[in-house]
């Protein structure tokens, strides 16, 4: 497939209006500038291909745009924001949603980013997030999008709690709105059987999952004199979040990462206080 080139095209036109208006116009106008110019040039009729651009793409298929998609990527030519454009319109169509199955990481990147959280999509993320192909960005940009739509994703995610997509599962499974017992046993169980490095992540997650139920085991955790300062940060954190309060001074005066913020200026005094000003 022979493309075109818009982009190109586009900053030639960009190249000359910088050119004839140097020194006219600040950095901020002339993003402003430029946005405006490319919805205008979208417009534009362009004699090689007897349309403008906008039409251009706009007479694809469902299928052609997503083709064309593809060979922009693997062509390694810049992909129009005008083609984007046009699939984000569409929606999650059946072709787009067939990305998801390919292996090319960039590819996939665009596919997350035009189909977006589309409840079609769920139940194949779900399954991306288990699947090898897959390298931590794309994981990550999973996880992000299930995190939208956390409730309706549960019960595909619930099982990938005892699988090597725990990680992601449990951070999923904390923006959960609809309280399930079966949430907060694998929220609190991981808590309480985590790494202690682990402690932090997993009292956030308690903490935005907000079942106070977890607070006897986030105080009784506190209360050690073992932890560390950013151990009893986040587990304070989590305890006010769900309504309780820990009051106790504890000095952390040489914890190094205490040492660490407090060089900075900023933080918690020694006794576990805010400091002021």
């Amino acid at each position: 497939m022979k493309l075109i080139d818009f982009d190109e095209k586009f900053n030639k036109k960009v190249a000359e209006m910088l050119e004839k208006h140097a020194g006219e116009h600040t950095e901020e106008e002339w993003e402003d500038a430029i946005a405006k110019a490319y919805e205008k040039f979208g417009d534009t009729y362009m004699g090689a291909i007897g349309m403008t651009p906008r039409q251009y793409f706009e007479k694809m298929t469902d299928s052609g745009l997503v083709e064309t998609l593809k060979e922009y990527i693997l062509q390694d030519v810049p992909v129009p924001d005008i083609l984007c454009g046009e699939l984000e319109k569409r929606g999650a169509s059946e072709p787009l949603l067939a990305l998801l199955h390919e292996t090319d990481e960039e590819l996939v990147h665009y596919a997350l980013n035009l189909i977006g959280s589309d409840p079609r999509a769920l139940p194949r993320y779900a399954e991306m997030l288990s699947e090898e192909e897959y390298d931590e960005h794309i994981k990550d940009a999973l996880a992000d999008l299930l995190k939208e739509s956390a409730d309706e994703a549960k019960e595909r995610i619930l099982p990938l709690v005892k699988t090597e997509s725990k990680p992601y599962a449990l951070e999923i499974l904390s923006r959960c709105k609809q309280k399930d017992d079966r949430v907060f046993e694998a929220l609190l169980s991981a808590f309480l059987t985590g790494e202690e490095e682990e402690v932090p992540l997993y009292a956030g997650y308690l903490a935005a999952y907000g079942d106070e139920r977890a607070l006897p085991a986030l105080q009784e955790h506190i209360a050690r004199e073992d932890i560390d300062f950013v151990t009893f940060q986040e587990l304070k954190f989590a305890i006010e979040a769900l309504g309780g309060e820990y009051t106790a001074q504890r000095d952390f005066s040489e914890d190094e990462s205490y040492k660490k913020i407090m060089a900075a200026g900023a933080g918690t005094d020694i006794f576990g206080s805010k400091k002021n000003g």
